[in-house]
């Protein structure tokens, strides 16, 4: 996926989490507690580190939750274990399908504040988008209302789509003959959901 490789391997520090279920999370009123009690004895720098180690335990949570926003089946193909990256706060959740004879990849991308956050990343996607959509191969549609673009010149199928929320969903076959049920593939997605939850509504 080329956004994603692009954008992780630009960081020196990775961290991938692999979930089954629900992550597991230290609890975040107890942090929250040492933050307000460091607070009140006036040890910012310790209470600046627990905010940071908050922040890393609500990620992990919200992770998970989007991970389950990724169904568990669609159109016949069963996911895998979703798995997580992060780097320069960049989040990539990406999940493999597979129907028995094909497979599907479906990753979705977002956040980074070295690149201006969601907004910056997703217009660096759309300029991509702009210029693939003028390429040979590539077709522009729409899918619950959101412009989406499906590419063959690489040889295989890549869709991507551009959410309200800045983040960037892609779905990707393995041949260049997967075009179709990438496109069917996506439309099972139920996108407006997974996207009304990203943009914190």
């Amino acid at each position: 996926m080329k956004y994603q490789r692009i954008l992780v391997g630009a960081s020196l520090a990775v961290s991938t989490l692999g979930f089954g279920g629900t992550a597991f999370a230290e609890d975040i009123a107890q942090i929250f507690k040492k933050v307000n009690d460091y607070v009140a004895t006036e040890n910012y720098t310790k209470a600046l580190d627990e905010l940071s180690w908050a922040r890393k335990e609500i990620e992990k949570l919200n992770a998970t939750k989007i991970t389950k926003l990724l169904p568990d089946q669609v159109n016949g193909f069963k996911g895998e274990t979703p798995k997580v990256q992060t780097a320069l706060g960049i989040n990539n959740i990406e999940r493999r399908y597979s129907n028995g004879s094909t497979t599907i990849e479906v990753s979705l991308t977002g956040g980074g504040d070295a690149l201006g956050g969601a907004g910056g990343l997703a217009g660096l996607a759309r300029m991509g988008m702009m210029m693939g959509a003028q390429e040979p191969g590539s077709e522009t549609f729409r899918i619950e209302g959101k412009t989406a673009t499906l590419s063959t010149s690489s040889g295989r199928p890549e869709l991507t789509v551009i959410l309200e929320s800045g983040q960037i969903l892609k779905v990707e076959g393995a041949s260049g003959s997967d075009a179709a049920a990438v496109k069917s593939f996506a439309e099972g997605l139920k996108i407006s959901a997974l996207d009304t939850y990203l943009g914190g509504k």
